[in-house]
């Protein structure tokens, strides 16, 4: 927080909180007259116009014409963030914690199924990341023999997941080979993240086992060719329908905005990726996004974990004009009842 919002008087502090609360709600201008009838501020219309001036000059408020009322700038919303005691609401919790109440089959559903509760709820779009699969546990691999000297490896995660590739192999294997390799490789791999199966193949490899045993060798050689595996990063995002439902995209170039920014899945992946190092929700309002398609939205976002490793990360991508006060408890409860989920 810079110098200035620390040096905000009280008067001015609740002027600012209640014009951005204002603005949010009407997505117009606010006034003076407004703010004096809808909030206690202990001043009259005058003395507020006065306030609303001096905040104009402290980078607070803008005013789009001479005589409108004026709107609350990237800044003004980030000291009202800095400045909410947020507390998610029984109601919001108790659907929150209906919707997990279910022991999840697979990950991948329950990741689509929390972008959609997140959409329902703050009527804004919603965007996940699922997990690494670098950080996913393995519960176990198969090798499928297709044809000569062709075999299907695959990887099934812990939490539900499937992951294959191809490998051509340098001799034949039989399938009563293949699944004694795959017997001897789980008996290690079982409960190992895919980045640790990879240093423990890696070191393996090595070891002086596997240059005199044939059968270990292969099975390591088969089991890297999994676990080396570049796997893209997938990402779900839903609500963009009902978040053009906000005033804000009735500008047809703000819409398209909002659908350029949805698309660009590199951009929403390194927004997502940033908030893995936050220990609580991560807010950036309009400007403070580094990316310049997001330059004209907010994003609150929080990661998800399984015990202390983080797995991917929820967001909601809105208009700057976002309900903050509610978007930001419900991105981190959910957050939190998802690593839950994951957990049992």
């Amino acid at each position: 927080m810079d110098n200035q919002a620390k040096e905000l008087s009280p008067r001015q502090h609740a002027l600012l909180l209640a014009a951005v609360q204002e603005f949010i709600a009407s997505a117009e201008p606010v006034g003076s007259h407004q703010l004096v009838e809808r909030h206690t501020l202990g001043v009259r219309a005058a003395m507020v116009r006065n306030m609303m001036s001096e905040l104009e000059e402290l980078g607070f408020l803008l005013q789009p014409h001479t005589s409108a009322g004026r709107v609350p700038t990237d800044k003004a919303f980030r000291y009202f963030v800095d400045h909410l005691a947020t507390a998610i609401p029984y109601r919001d919790r108790a659907q929150i914690e209906l919707h997990y109440s279910t022991p999840p089959t697979d990950i991948n559903t329950v990741i689509r199924d929390t972008s959609k509760l997140l959409a329902l709820m703050t009527g804004q779009a919603a965007v996940i990341s699922a997990p690494r699969l670098e950080s996913v546990v393995i519960e176990r691999v198969q090798f499928v023999r297709l044809r000569e000297r062709e075999v299907l490896t695959i990887f099934i995660a812990a939490a539900g997941g499937v992951q294959n590739r191809l490998v051509v192999t340098g001799e034949d294997y039989q399938q009563a080979e293949l699944d004694r390799m795959a017997a001897y490789l789980n008996e290690s791999l079982g409960g190992r993240t895919l980045d640790q199966a990879r240093a423990w193949i890696e070191h393996s490899l090595h070891a002086d086992r596997a240059n005199y045993d044939r059968f270990v060798r292969a099975a390591l050689i088969l089991g890297g060719a999994i676990v080396r595996s570049e796997f893209p990063a997938e990402i779900y995002v839903d609500g963009s329908i009902k978040a053009l439902e906000q005033p804000e995209f009735a500008n047809r170039e703000k819409l398209r905005e909002l659908l350029r920014a949805l698309e660009d899945k590199a951009a929403l992946l390194d927004l997502l990726d940033r908030a893995l190092g936050q220990a609580g929700p991560m807010v950036s309002i309009g400007s403070e996004n580094d990316n310049s398609r997001l330059a004209g939205f907010s994003v609150v976002a929080a990661s998800y974990a399984s015990g202390v490793m983080p797995l991917g990360s929820l967001a909601i991508l809105g208009p700057v004009r976002m309900d903050y006060e509610r978007v930001i408890p419900l991105v981190s409860y959910t957050a939190k009842v998802l690593s839950r989920a994951l957990d049992h």
